[in-house]
């Protein structure tokens, strides 16, 4: 991993914390918020892949604090082969410093929901550590190259979760959501 880190990051200009995190944040956001357009309009059929082919996974968290279900939209990987097989994703922000809030979420609450290719799920969100964590921030980093510089932008532990499917649900189903 250290090679693949080393060739990514050669081609990142160095820039600081505060404004790569500005930078990054406006970037995130106006995508995010692209995104829940594009999915909101199509009826989910558009956007279930990002562009160059990962395929993005719509998790539903319910807020630690308010309450709230918030949904929120993940690059991912299969863990296996199999079609039980677990996702994966991460908690990267794109490497700004803050965590983002589905993470304390997951962590609170790890029964939620997931949406797959426009099929809704109930999910367990589970966080790998140690060396599990670090070989599943491997593959996801073979996936997205970015994710190599992200843990170095952030200056933080970037955690990574398995969602696990569970049941299929209706959509008429899921909680109501922000």
């Amino acid at each position: 991993m250290e090679g693949v880190r080393r060739s990514v990051q050669d081609t990142v200009p160095d820039v600081d914390k505060r404004t790569y995190d500005a930078v990054m944040g406006l970037v995130l956001r106006t995508t995010t918020r692209g995104h829940r357009v594009l999915h909101r309009v199509s009826g989910g059929r558009l956007g279930r892949r990002f562009p160059g082919g990962q395929r993005v996974v719509w998790i539903t968290t319910l807020g630690r604090k308010s309450g709230t279900w918030r949904k929120s939209p993940l690059l991912s990987i299969r863990e296996g082969d199999g079609a039980d097989a677990p996702f994966v994703v991460t908690g990267s922000n794109a490497g700004q410093a803050k965590v983002p809030g589905w993470v304390f979420n997951a962590r609170a609450n790890p029964e939620g929901y997931v949406e797959i290719d426009g099929e809704h799920f109930r999910a367990t969100f589970t966080e790998a550590v140690d060396a599990d964590r670090d070989a599943l921030y491997e593959r996801l980093t073979s996936m997205w190259s970015a994710y190599a510089t992200y843990e170095d932008h952030a200056g933080r532990y970037i955690p990574v979760f398995r969602v696990v499917v569970g049941d299929p649900v209706a959509a008429s189903e899921l909680p109501d959501r922000d």
